[in-house]
């Protein structure tokens, strides 16, 4: 298959002597974090990346000094070198391997004259992929693509707990009790956190797509298997909520948990409110740890439970048995490293594995039910998809919640008894320089359809 059969065009551009401004505003009106630069001749000159603008706009200066320097005016002056560029009879192996060797999400493709005539994303590629697998599967090709972006919702492990059945118009969400963690997670609860990430990126995805959702959470009772059933519609979008639909599929191909240390910039208290608040939307409290005492007592928790889980050596060999489990889910390795994670055999660094600039929310609910479960996983996958169209980047800590002991303190000494803990998430900036992980790998489509 060929660059030209998968690549979008015509591609959005803009030029070298374009304002900064007006190409900030053209990253934000159609919800992309890069675009290729080119000259008055429409030739490739540079690419510019969202990152790149927000460096040029916000000069550092000490507090309370004033500002002598002035933010670039125009893209040339921000823009970055291409890293590799396509050209349309480019083999898409080739172009895979080179999006894959990249720090970019996205490569200029380029004719002989050296004219931008199309771009390649990671996301064009993981479509075709994951089409290649699924294209005989009988599926309507749209219930077909919104499983594909179901799918790609997180879950502890990558186990990918899920399983699907197609019924017309109907969808029914599945738990997999086979992809339970026994050990880690008896009672189920991390399981159902997955599967209702996956239902609330289901939601994203359809009204993305055009799609209205009628949900019944459970509608077999708490004990039951059977998490969801999800009635879709047509339905138009007015343009505003067509532009946020846009971004949220944006984020959804473009989420990773990355446990990769984050930089020491501080994430401002309004933003991580509004992650809090957007989270808490979905019928779940989001709880913001700013109070530097309870902050602490959450540090000493989180170390806790940490080296109590790698004191467990049952714990410890069913976690070890989902990295790099295989090319369809489990952790990749790259995707290990970090502050003192639970797949960290050397000593601790940094006690917690929380450093002083990172954001923290908890996830509670009132009662502690599968449904409560299923609600952490919708305010997870909403917080979490607002985070990446931030440019903010969410790492789940479920292991203070696995522990009784911690979960109780947690429970007590942070939320103050009113609220059952189900999840802790770490929020903070990655570097703009380092590579980007490329997102976990996922079941093929046949693998989690019921028939």
């Amino acid at each position: 298959m060929r660059v030209a059969e998968v690549m979008t065009a015509p591609p959005l551009t803009t030029t070298t002597d374009a304002g900064v401004d007006d190409a900030l505003a053209l990253l934000g009106h159609h919800h992309v974090t890069s675009l290729p630069v080119v000259d008055a001749t429409g030739r490739l000159q540079g690419l510019l990346h969202e990152v790149d603008v927000i460096r040029g706009r916000v000069p550092h200066q000490a507090p309370g000094a004033p500002s002598h320097s002035t933010p670039p005016s125009v893209v040339a002056d921000v823009m970055a070198p291409v890293p590799a560029r396509l050209g349309p009879d480019t083999d898409l192996a080739t172009a895979a391997d080179l999006l894959g060797s990249s720090s970019v999400t996205s490569l200029p493709v380029v004719d002989g004259r050296g004219h931008v005539v199309g771009v390649l994303s990671r996301s064009d590629v993981v479509g075709v992929l994951t089409a290649a697998h699924d294209r005989d599967d009988g599926l309507d090709p749209l219930v077909r693509r919104l499983l594909q972006l179901a799918c790609r919702a997180p879950s502890v492990h990558n186990t990918q707990p899920w399983l699907w059945r197609v019924d017309g118009p109907v969808v029914e969400l599945y738990a997999d009790p086979a992809r339970q963690l026994r050990v880690s997670d008896p009672d189920g609860r991390n399981l159902r956190i997955s599967c209702g990430a996956a239902l609330h990126h289901l939601q994203v995805a359809a009204r993305g797509l055009g799609q209205a959702c009628t949900v019944e959470r459970l509608p077999s009772g708490p004990g039951s298997t059977l998490l969801a059933r999800v009635t879709l519609e047509p339905k138009p979008e007015t343009p505003d909520g067509e532009a946020a639909a846009r971004a949220d599929l944006e984020a959804i191909t473009a989420r990773v948990t990355d446990r990769r240390r984050f930089t020491s910039w501080e994430v401002p208290a309004p933003r991580l409110e509004h992650l809090a608040a957007v989270g808490a939307r979905e019928g779940c409290a989001v709880v913001p740890v700013v109070d530097e005492g309870r902050r602490h007592r959450l540090e000493e928790l989180v170390e806790q439970a940490r080296a109590l889980l790698s004191q467990d050596p049952e714990v410890r060999a069913e976690q070890q048995s989902w990295v790099q489990r295989s090319a369809h889910d489990g952790v990749p390795v790259p995707a290990t490293e970090g502050p003192a994670t639970r797949f960290d055999d050397r000593p601790v660094v940094d006690p917690g594995g929380i450093d002083r600039a990172d954001g923290v929310l908890v996830l509670a609910t009132p009662t502690d039910e599968p449904l409560d479960h299923l609600l952490a996983g919708a305010a997870l996958s909403r917080a979490w998809l607002t985070a990446t169209t931030g440019l903010l980047s969410m790492v789940p800590l479920s292991h203070v919640v696995e522990r009784p002991e911690t979960r109780r303190a947690l429970q007590d000494d942070v939320l103050g008894s009113a609220l059952v803990p189900q999840l802790l998430v770490r929020v903070g900036w990655q570097e703009s320089s380092r590579e980007r992980l490329a997102p976990s790998p996922r079941r093929p489509l046949a693998d989690v359809l019921v028939r």
